[in-house]
């Protein structure tokens, strides 16, 4: 029999060296919370300019929205490492899950983008559970990822007439 905190590192897509710790559910407030941790011996890297370093500290505990886990709202929670870096300082190392300052796993905001695309923002946010500014902010960070995925336009001419305005 697969034990809870084992289905939901695979419900989660959670790799190492994170594992899931633990898993808590309330059925009154139709919510699963799952806790993950490493261990302390892990190497982080860098945000900025990846070399590996060890541990400095943690930062506090955040915790991210997930998909739904049959109706009930899940919720990941980790206390997300931090490194200090000789040329970039204290930073929190990154996630594997989620984007730096989001709320929301990558899985729940890939989802909530294919909701916005059949609906306006206003439905989404209704369909999701979510804040117009929420469902927003996610729709923003998508719009960022792709223009960044964007290869530049170069042009190969340009054409400009004789008029002169002024």
């Amino acid at each position: 029999m697969v034990k809870d905190t084992e289905l939901y590192r695979h419900l989660l897509g959670i790799v190492a060296p994170w594992s899931v710790e633990r898993v808590e559910m309330s059925v009154a407030e139709r919510r699963v919370d799952v806790w993950v941790s490493h261990p302390p011996e892990i190497r982080w890297a860098c945000p900025e300019c990846g070399q590996l370093l060890s541990l400095f500290d943690h930062a506090e505990e955040r915790t991210w929205r997930h998909l739904d886990s049959c109706q009930f709202l899940t919720y990941l929670h980790a206390r997300v490492p931090r490194v200090e870096c000789p040329q970039h300082g204290k930073l929190q190392a990154r996630v594997p899950w989620a984007e730096p300052n989001s709320r929301f796993t990558a899985l729940f905001e890939r989802w909530a983008i294919q909701v916005m695309q059949e609906t306006d923002t206003s439905g989404a946010a209704e369909l999701l559970g979510l804040s117009w500014d929420e469902a927003w902010g996610i729709q923003e960070r998508a719009v960022a990822r792709g223009l960044a995925a964007k290869p530049p336009l170069l042009l190969r001419q340009m054409g400009v007439d004789e008029k002169s305005v002024g």
